[in-house]
C-alpha cells in the first residue's frame, strides 16, 4: 500500500501565510490607489490653504479643510473617484516678523514703549515687541533703539530706529508782532520749566531768529531757537494829493493809513508824470521784511490853481469863489457844494483849462430854535418826549438832537428845557424854551360802539369798527367785556374799556345779537371781490378806489323805500344788492360795506337817530383815507338827490337832520373839504 507522503503544514502556520498574503494584497491596493496622490502637502502659515489639485492630478474632491489652518499637522479627507483617501497637511512659520522703523521726539521724562517706534508690521502671527535695551529718557540727546520682534513660532528680527529726547522743541516759529512767546511754546507738552533769560520785545518785531535756553524743573539746560517770520502783508489805503509845478511827492506820502509789525520800504510802481495837469494814478508798492506787497492806488494832481476850501451850500460854485490871484476864472462847472468831501473841478483860467482840488466843509453849526405850537398842544406828565417835540433844527448835512437839560417828566407845571442840536460834522447849536408839563386828568374816547348783529356759531371781531383815542396817548388798547353766547341766538351786552396811561378809563356799553346765518361770509367775498376786480386798478390810490365804490353802487343799486328786511342781517341785504341791483339806505349801507371789506380803507358804521322829520332810519359810513374822517353816502333818493361822497360836517347840513347821530361814539369829521391830492401825497411819501 502506498504511502502518502505529502506534508501537511501546521494550521498556526497556514493563518500567518493567509495574513501575509491579504496584507500583501492590500499593501498592493493601497499603492495602486495611492498612485499618482502626494499624501503630504507642505504649507507656510497664512498661505492659502491648498487645493485637490495640490494632492493629485487625478479627478479628486477634497474636503475638511480651514481658510487659514493654524500650524501643526493636520488630516484631511480626499475623495478619488468616489473613494475616501486620507491625506496629511503640515503647517509651519519659518518666516521672520518684518516692519518700518519709526524715527520719534519724546519729551524728556516721557517713555515710550516699543509699539512707539514700530509701524506697519508684516507677519503672519501674533508679534510681540520688546526693546533689545532700555532707552533712557530722562537723558536729552539722540540714541539709537533696537527692538526685537518674535512671533509664536519663534521666529526673530531686529529693528533700529532713532529717538530725540528733548525738553523743548528745536525751533518756534512767531509771527512778527504777535505778543511775545511764554515758556510753554517752547516746551513739549508734560515738560516744565522756566526761561533762563526773559525774551527782547524787539526780537519779535524784526524778521530773524533768536536763541532761547529754558531750563526745566528738573534743571536739565536745553536750547530752542525762536524764529520771527513775517506772512501778513502791510495794510494801507490810497489818498489824494494836490501838488504845485514846482513840488514833487515821495511814494510813502501816497499811502494813508499804513500798518505793519516790521520796517517798510515804498517804490512807485510808475513814477508820476510831472507834465500832467489833470488827475493821474499813481500806484505805490508797500514791501515789508518778509517781503509781503502791497500795492496801493492814490490820485495826484498838479494843478497851477491852488486848492480852495468852501463852505458846504446848496447854490452852485461862481467865479467868484476863487480867489483874485488866479487870473481871469472866466467859467467854472454847475457843481453843487452841499456835501463835503474833496473834489477835482475843471476851470478856465487865464484862458487855461486848469483842474483844481476843491474842498467842501461844513463848518457852520446848525438853526435850531423852539418848535412852533398850537394852543391846542399840551404835554401831560408821565410821558416821554423827545427833543424833536420841543424844537426843530435844520442844517446843510442830517442834524441829531438831544437834550441838555432834560425836562421832569413827573413835575406839572412849567420848567426849562434845553438841547442840542449837531450836525453830521461835529457842528452844534445850543436852544432852550419854557414848557408847560400838566397831568392827564381826561379819559380815552371810545369810538365805533354801536348796537351790532353777528351770526350764530361763528367768531365775533368785537374790535372791528372800534378804537380808543386819548388826548395824551393817542391810539390806546381796547379790551372786551363779552356776555355773547355765540352758540345761541338772543341780545347780549358787550362792555368795552379803554385806559391811559394816567390811568383814566372810559367804558361803552352795547347790544350784539346774534341771529341764524343765511348768507355766509365766503359768499358775499367772493361777490365783492369780482365786484373790485371789475372796477378798480392795482395802481389805484385810497381816493381812486373810494370814488369808484361810490360810483358803482350809486349806479347799480337803485333806490327804492321799504325793502324787505329788518335792519338787522347785513349779509342779506347785501347779497340782495349785489342780485337784483334795488334796495333801500339799508341794502345801499351792505354793499358799500362789503366793497369795503375788500380794502385796507377804515370806515365805522352809521345810523340815523330818529329826530322829525327822519323818523325812519338812515345808514351810511365814515371813511378816513388818510386825511381825517368823511361821511361816505352812495344812497341817492329823489327827496334829496345829493352826492354825498366824503362830505364834511358841514357839507351834510345841507339837508337837515338827515344825517343826524350820536357824535359822542364817532371821531370828529373833518373840517377841511376832502384833497385827493393830498391822500396820494401822503401814500407817495409812504412808500
Amino acid at each position: 500500500m502506498e504511502q502518502n507522503t505529502t506534508k501537511r503544514i501546521p494550521r498556526g502556520r497556514r493563518a500567518i501565510l493567509w495574513i501575509a498574503g491579504i496584507a500583501v494584497l492590500l499593501i498592493a491596493a493601497v499603492l495602486i490607489h495611492y498612485r499618482g496622490v502626494h499624501p503630504i502637502v507642505t504649507r507656510e502659515y497664512g498661505m492659502s490653504a491648498p487645493q485637490a489639485a495640490d494632492y493629485t492630478l487625478r479627478d479628486a474632491v477634497l474636503a475638511g479643510t480651514d481658510v487659514r489652518p493654524t500650524c501643526g499637522w493636520h488630516a484631511l479627507n480626499l475623495k478619488i473617484g468616489g473613494v475616501p483617501t486620507p491625506v496629511l497637511l503640515h503647517v509651519r512659520d519659518t518666516v521672520a516678523p518684518t516692519a518700518e522703523a519709526i524715527d520719534r521726539e519724546v519729551a524728556l521724562g516721557i517713555p515710550l514703549g516699543p509699539d512707539a517706534f514700530v509701524g506697519n508690521i508684516r507677519d503672519a502671527d501674533v508679534v510681540t515687541l520688546t526693546f533689545v535695551e532700555q532707552p533712557d529718557f530722562s537723558r536729552e540727546g539722540e540714541q539709537t533703539v533696537r527692538i526685537r520682534m518674535k512671533d509664536r513660532s519663534g521666529n526673530v528680527s531686529m529693528l533700529s530706529a532713532r529717538v530725540s529726547v528733548r525738553a523743548t522743541h528745536p525751533e518756534v516759529v512767531w509771527e512778527a508782532g504777535s505778543e511775545l512767546p511764554t515758556v510753554e511754546a517752547f516746551l513739549l507738552d508734560g515738560v516744565h520749566g522756566e526761561l533762563e533769560q526773559p525774551i527782547d520785545p524787539e526780537s519779535v518785531s524784526h524778521v530773524g531768529s533768536t536763541r532761547v535756553v529754558i531750563v526745566t524743573d528738573s534743571g536739565v539746560r536745553s536750547e530752542s531757537v525762536l524764529t520771527v517770520v513775517d506772512r501778513e502783508a502791510p495794510r494801507a489805503n490810497g489818498t489824494s494829493l494836490l501838488l504845485l509845478p514846482d513840488e514833487t511827492v515821495l511814494p510813502q506820502d501816497c499811502a494813508a493809513n499804513v500798518s505793519d509789525e516790521t520796517d517798510l520800504s515804498f517804490a512807485f510802481v510808475d513814477e508820476p508824470d510831472y507834465e500832467r495837469r489833470d488827475v493821474q494814478t499813481v500806484t505805490v508798492r508797500i514791501t515789508d521784511e518778509g517781503k509781503n506787497e502791497t500795492d496801493v492806488q492814490s490820485k495826484l494832481l498838479i494843478s497851477g490853481v491852488r486848492p480852495k476850501e468852501i463852505e458846504a451850500r446848496k447854490e452852485p460854485l461862481a467865479p467868484t469863489d476863487f480867489r483874485n490871484d488866479e487870473g481871469d476864472v472866466i467859467d467854472v462847472p454847475a457843481f453843487v457844494p452841499d456835501v463835503p468831501g474833496v473834489y477835482t473841478i475843471g476851470i478856465i483860467a487865464n484862458g487855461v483849462a486848469q483842474t483844481v482840488a476843491v474842498t467842501v466843509a461844513d463848518t457852520t453849526a446848525p438853526e435850531i430854535a423852539e418848535k412852533p405850537l398850537s394852543h391846542e398842544t399840551t404835554f401831560f406828565t408821565g410821558h416821554t418826549y423827545e427833543p424833536e417835540d420841543f424844537f426843530e433844527a435844520s442844517d446843510i448835512s442830517d442834524v441829531t438832537m438831544h437834550f441838555l437839560t432834560a425836562p421832569d417828566f413827573d413835575h406839572a407845571g412849567e420848567q426849562t428845557v434845553s438841547a442840542v442840536a449837531e450836525d453830521a460834522y461835529g457842528n452844534s447849536a445850543v436852544c432852550e424854551r419854557m414848557i408847560t408839563l400838566s397831568d392827564d386828568v381826561e379819559a380815552p374816547e371810545i369810538y365805533g360802539v354801536i348796537d351790532r348783529m353777528c351770526y350764530v356759531n361763528e367768531p365775533i371781531a368785537y374790535l372791528k369798527e372800534v378804537f380808543a383815542q386819548d388826548n395824551a396817548d393817542g391810539r390806546v388798547e381796547v379790551t372786551v367785556e363779552s356776555e355773547v353766547l355765540t352758540y345761541q341766538t338772543g341780545r347780549y351786552r358787550v362792555v368795552y374799556h379803554a385806559t391811559d396811561v394816567s390811568g383814566n378809563e372810559a367804558t361803552r356799553e352795547c347790544t350784539f345779537q346774534v341771529i341764524d346765518q343765511t348768507v355766509t361770509e365766503e359768499e358775499i367775498h367772493a361777490i365783492a371781490e369780482k365786484v373790485m376786480d371789475e372796477i378798480t386798478t392795482p395802481d389805484m390810490n385810497k381816493a381812486e378806489i373810494l370814488k369808484a365804490i361810490f360810483d358803482y353802487v350809486q349806479k347799480q343799486i337803485v333806490y327804492t323805500n321799504g325793502s324787505n328786511h329788518n335792519y338787522t342781517d347785513w349779509r342779506k341785504a347785501a347779497y340782495d344788492g349785489f342780485t337784483y341791483g334795488i334796495g333801500d339806505c339799508y341794502n345801499i349801507y351792505s354793499v358799500t360795506r362789503a366793497l369795503l371789506d375788500e380794502t385796507d380803507i377804515p370806515y365805522l358804521s352809521v345810523e340815523r337817530v330818529k329826530a322829525y322829520p327822519w323818523r325812519t332810519r338812515h345808514y351810511w359810513v365814515h371813511v378816513n383815507a388818510g386825511t381825517g374822517w368823511y361821511v361816505f353816502d352812495p344812497t341817492w333818493t329823489p327827496r334829496h338827490r345829493f352826492n354825498c361822497f366824503m362830505w364834511t360836517e358841514r357839507q351834510c347840513t345841507a339837508c337837515r337832520n338827515y344825517w343826524k347821530y350820536d357824535t359822542t361814539r364817532y371821531p370828529p369829521l373833518a373840517t377841511e373839504p376832502f384833497d385827493p391830492d393830498a391822500v396820494a401825497a401822503i401814500e407817495n411819501r409812504d412808500g
